[in-house]
């Protein structure tokens, strides 16, 4: 039965009728047919029985707008009224590429190794440049036949073109023990050494030259003690090399040597004279001294035999070759060498004739000690390069070529002899 009602209030929708469970019903609201209080949809038209929420909230005017977390907005975002800047973000650890394979070109060097083909890295020691001042450089190479390299060199120098320079060269004795370790701690040893202030007595280029002089043979003994130092355990053939070294101070020039690695003097004028300064220790330049012609002697089976070096069993005399450059108006270049060089071009004259077809292939760049002695190198390779090859030059502008060779010449002989290269 239904109920009428109440006078006097206001009509409102019928209540629903009761379930036969005892609920009340529900009525469809696009049919009007009675459901169960339970149902979701209705049994007669598959209306949905459930009332949808209220958009208000999301459609008010009055609302904020909705936005995705700063940074991550997108036109899709309900409310969207364009792109917020993102806050910056802190910069994690920088991500170091690992070094291209020289060997294959497509792996990178990771623990040591190439990850596509398996090769290390080229030793730094293979090729190495330093160039301490503008008219100072130098370039040592392994070449092109050896599996190391046994030179070594230390460099240094003023800003000042012709102020003060140091350059030491050493080659490793071949047939010894670990010489690539003895040519590096003499270079190192000499140029210590040489770097340190020199007297200059009566202030006069030859009382200068004179303390010069003093500084290299103490420098070779300080070369030797670093080289037999270099090597705790006896070995039959203790690690050993040569040394060839200049110093330049104010354009005066002096430079000693012990072994076979020399020392020239290139001046620009072909009315100078190009020279070597300083001798050789080796069999090659006994033969010369004997009158054998230079080719013949630096060419024949024993040419490379040195008959004094540094190490542990060098002769008891290492008092250097020294040879003293006196300033001029003549410029040209200084060069201390390895034999790596001088094999393939060996005579003075011969020797400033290639520096000077080097530096006109290089246009501009040819007044650069450090590009021409890379030529120069280039060179040596492309003979062959059958040794380590190093060349270390130093330009001085207006430094003349009058000479006083070998003032520590007087050296006795010494016994025996060390095959070198």
């Amino acid at each position: 039965m239904t109920d009428l009602p109440t006078t006097g209030a206001p009509a409102g929708p019928a209540a629903p009728a009761a379930s036969p469970a005892g609920g009340a019903e529900r009525a469809c609201a696009a049919c009007g047919v009675a459901n169960p209080a339970e149902a979701s949809f209705c049994e007669a038209c598959g209306a949905d029985l459930v009332p949808s929420a209220p958009l208000a909230a999301a459609t008010a005017v009055d609302a904020p707008p909705q936005t995705a977390p700063v940074g991550e907005e997108s036109p899709l975002d309900v409310g969207w009224t364009g792109a917020v800047p993102s806050a910056a973000v802190p910069a994690g650890p920088a991500v170091v590429d690992e070094p291209a394979c020289h060997a294959c070109g497509q792996g990178h060097i990771v623990d040591g190794y190439c990850d596509h083909c398996g090769t290390p890295p080229p030793n730094p020691r293979d090729h190495f440049v330093e160039s301490p001042a503008d008219w100072v450089g130098g370039v040592c190479d392994i070449g092109r036949r050896h599996t190391r390299n046994e030179d070594a060199m230390a460099l240094s120098a003023g800003a000042a073109p012709g102020s003060r320079a140091v350059l030491v060269v050493c080659d490793g004795v071949s047939m010894a023990t670990d010489s690539h370790i003895a040519s590096l701690a003499a270079a190192q040893a000499a140029r210590v050494v040489l770097d340190q202030p020199l007297p200059r007595g009566v202030g006069t280029p030859g009382s200068w030259a004179a303390g010069a002089g003093r500084a290299l043979t103490t420098a070779v003994t300080t070369a030797n003690e670093a080289v037999a130092a270099s090597v705790v355990d006896d070995v039959p053939n203790p690690p050993s090399c040569t040394l060839a070294a200049a110093v330049v101070e104010d354009g005066v020039v002096v430079t000693g040597t012990v072994g076979d690695s020399r020392a020239y003097w290139l001046p620009d004028a072909t009315a100078e004279p190009a020279v070597q300064l300083g001798r050789d220790d080796s069999f090659a330049q006994e033969q010369m001294a004997a009158g054998v012609p230079r080719h013949e002697a630096e060419t024949g089976p024993h040419a490379h035999s040195i008959t004094r070096w540094l190490g542990r069993d060098a002769p008891d005399d290492l008092t250097p070759h020294l040879t003293t450059v006196t300033t001029t108006t003549t410029p040209g270049w200084l060069m201390v060498c390895s034999d790596g060089l001088w094999n393939y071009c060996s005579e003075a004259e011969a020797l400033r004739d290639l520096l000077r077809r080097s530096a006109a292939g290089l246009g501009a760049a040819g007044a650069d000690p450090t590009a021409l002695a890379q030529a120069l190198v280039d060179f040596a390779n492309e003979q062959g390069g059958r040794d380590n090859i190093t060349v270390a030059l130093a330009r001085l502008a207006g430094r003349g070529s009058s000479t006083t060779n070998e003032a520590a010449a007087g050296a006795a002989p010494v016994e025996g002899d060390k095959a070198d290269g």
